[in-house]
C-alpha cells in the first residue's frame, strides 16, 4: 500500500495531538527509502543467483565415458609415468621424430576414456604409458572409411600407433578428433571374461595372451570385464604426436 506525503503528516498531526511521541517526516522518509533499496538489492541479488543456478543446470549434458581434452598448462599434471618427448616414425623412406603436443594423464584404471585432439598433421600418432607395464590398454579411433580400427596389448611402453595421408579420414585436419582407451589392470580377469563370452579361440589350443588381446577388440567383452573389475587407482598417460603445420 502506497501513502502520500500528506497522509503521513495527518497521521503525525493526530498522534501529537494525542500526545504520543513526535517522529520527524524527513526520518521516516529517509527510512523508508532505505527499506526500499534493500529490497531492490535483495531482489537482485536473488534474480542473479536464479540466473546463476539454470546457466548451469542448463548446459548440455552427455552421456558416455569420460571426455579429456588438453590442460590450460600440462605442465602442471605431473602425476604418473612420463611420456616420451618424441615419437620417431618413418614417413616414406626418412625417419621423423614428430614431437608431443597433447599430453593426457589420468589416475585411475578399469574405466573407459575418450581423448580429443586437434591434429595438424596426417601423420598423428599416439603412445600410452603406465605406471604398471603389466597393464591392458585398448584403443580404438575412426579411420578412412569410416570404420574402427584399434589395437590391445600390455602398456609395455611400446604401445601405440599412427596415421598416414592413407589412413586418415577426410576431415581429420578440419575438426577436432578423438581416441577411446580402455585401461584394465595387471590382474583383470581377461582370460575367464573372454571364454564367457567369446570361447576364446586360439590357434594354439588355450587362451593364450595373444588370443586374450584379440578378444579385447571385442565390445562386449569390454563391457563385462568394466562391471567385474570397476574403478580403481592406477597411473597411465596417452600423448598425441605431431608434426608443426607448417612442415606439412
Amino acid at each position: 500500500m502506497r501513502h502520500e506525503e500528506s497522509d503521513l503528516r495527518e497521521l503525525l498531526t493526530v498522534r501529537a495531538e494525542a500526545g504520543q511521541p513526535s517522529v520527524s517526516l524527513d526520518a521516516i522518509v529517509r527510512r523508508g527509502r532505505r527499506i526500499r533499496r534493500k529490497r531492490r538489492a535483495l531482489a537482485s541479488g536473488v534474480a542473479a543467483a536464479v540466473a546463476a543456478v539454470v546457466l548451469v543446470n542448463g548446459l548440455p549434458r552427455t552421456e558416455g565415458p569420460p571426455v579429456a581434452a588438453e590442460p590450460p598448462d600440462s605442465a602442471v599434471v605431473d602425476q604418473g609415468p612420463e611420456l616420451p618427448a618424441t615419437f620417431p616414425v618413418r614417413l616414406g623412406g626418412t625417419r621423423v621424430d614428430l614431437t608431443l603436443a597433447h599430453p593426457f594423464r589420468f589416475d585411475t584404471v578399469g574405466a573407459t576414456w575418450t581423448v580429443i585432439f586437434e591434429p595438424t598433421s596426417h601423420w598423428t600418432s599416439y603412445r600410452v604409458v603406465c605406471d604398471d607395464p603389466r597393464a591392458w590398454v585398448v584403443t580404438s579411433q575412426r579411420l578412412k572409411g569410416g570404420e574402427t580400427g584399434g589395437t590391445a596389448a600390455r602398456c609395455d611402453g611400446l604401445l601405440g600407433g599412427h596415421h598416414d595421408k592413407l589412413s586418415t579420414p577426410s576431415d581429420w585436419l578440419r575438426r577436432p578428433q578423438s581416441i577411446r582407451v580402455w585401461v584394465f589392470p595387471a590382474d583383470a580377469p581377461v582370460r575367464e571374461v573372454a571364454q564367457e563370452v567369446t570361447g576364446c579361440p586360439s590357434p594354439a589350443g588355450e587362451c593364450d595372451e595373444s588370443a586374450q588381446e584379440q578378444a579385447l577388440m571385442n565390445a562386449d567383452v569390454r563391457e563385462r570385464l568394466l562391471a567385474r573389475v570397476g574403478e580403481r587407482p592406477g597411473n597411465w598417460a596417452i600423448g598425441i604426436y605431431d608434426r608443426p603445420a607448417a612442415q606439412n
